[in-house]
């Protein structure tokens, strides 16, 4: 509990714990046990919930319970939550290889920096497109591994929120016609009801002549007050107001080294037999629906799937 294990390319310092610590005001290690503590006690006394804590380590809980804002009622809600988001939404989550996303290598990179941004203790994702050859290019998939690499940063990562860059330089209009609202918007409720991520900020650079249409789809698929905080740069210098330099790659005038390396770092840890086990270990992550008091079943997550064919776009 007094640090989280050393990562290569997902960075985080004691100063760092320290800090988001005090922001929930859970400077005391002891409070911090007990209550995992209790939400483990909880879990296994859940008979949908008994098999998936078997494979939730400390440090995992310790990141759900930061999730739910260091409540330990909270936490109990964000994991039954999250994982009856996960079984209703498999085709984002589950049953996934590392075969599946060569394609989705060609023409895409997805980075989280390696150092949290100390302005507001987020890990900043990078988006970036490395052709204008887009025809292997899946949403679907895209968002597979983005929530692939977001589950696996689960076991070392410690921050506050998550901040998004996404680089148009090599898009052109054909994107659109690959962009389902219904794909985002269900990204979005699993991101944000589910695990309960705090989006701070999603930065769009080298936007095309269409990017007014591309926001709008965007706007029309996110909660307003995520969708408030899209913001288009014409410059790397007025990210930098956001995102500091020392953290950005090369690429966008930081001192990082390039996305390029760091997307092969990136797939090299992924490719691992650490990996494949931490990754193993996220597929459990849901409930047993066989062993859940059916009354209990909340109509809230009978009727998700379904609500996501409302969504209309202008």
């Amino acid at each position: 509990m007094e640090a989280v294990p050393y990562h290569p390319i997902v960075k985080v310092t004691a100063d760092e714990i320290r800090r988001t610590r005090e922001f929930y005001n859970q400077s005391d290690v002891r409070v911090i046990v007990e209550s995992i503590s209790a939400v483990r006690e909880w879990m296994e006394k859940q008979p949908h919930l008994i098999e998936a804590s078997k494979h939730l380590t400390d440090e995992v809980l310790e990141r759900f319970y930061f999730l739910a804002r260091c409540s330990v009622e909270g936490t109990k809600n964000r994991i039954e939550k999250l994982f009856t988001s996960r079984g209703l939404m498999p085709e984002l989550v589950l049953n996934r290889n590392m075969k599946e996303f060569d394609k989705l290598f060609d023409c895409v990179n997805y980075i989280p920096l390696p150092k949290i941004n100390n302005k507001d203790l987020s890990r900043v994702m990078i988006t970036q497109f490395i052709t204008d050859k887009l025809e292997e290019f899946s949403i679907m998939s895209y968002f597979r591994l983005c929530f692939m690499i977001g589950e696996y940063r689960l076991f070392y990562d410690y921050t506050l929120s998550e901040q998004y860059i996404i680089d148009l330089k090599n898009i052109h209009f054909g994107l659109l016609t690959k962009l389902s609202p219904v794909a985002i918007k269900k990204a979005e409720v699993l991101c944000t009801e589910g695990f309960g991520t705090k989006i701070s900020g999603i930065h769009i650079l080298n936007a095309p002549s269409f990017i007014d249409r591309l926001v709008s789809i965007l706007k029309a698929s996110l909660k307003e007050k995520v969708a408030s905080r899209i913001h288009v740069h014409s410059t790397y210098e007025a990210l930098h107001k956001y995102v500091p330099k020392e953290i950005l790659p090369k690429d966008y005038g930081g001192d990082e080294q390039s996305c390029a390396k760091l997307a092969e770092q990136w797939r090299e840890i992924l490719h691992t037999d650490e990996a494949a086990k931490v990754l193993a270990d996220t597929e459990k992550m849901i409930t047993d629906e066989s062993k859940r008091d059916s009354s209990s079943f909340n109509l809230e997550y009978m009727g998700m799937p379904g609500s996501f064919r409302k969504l209309n776009v202008d």
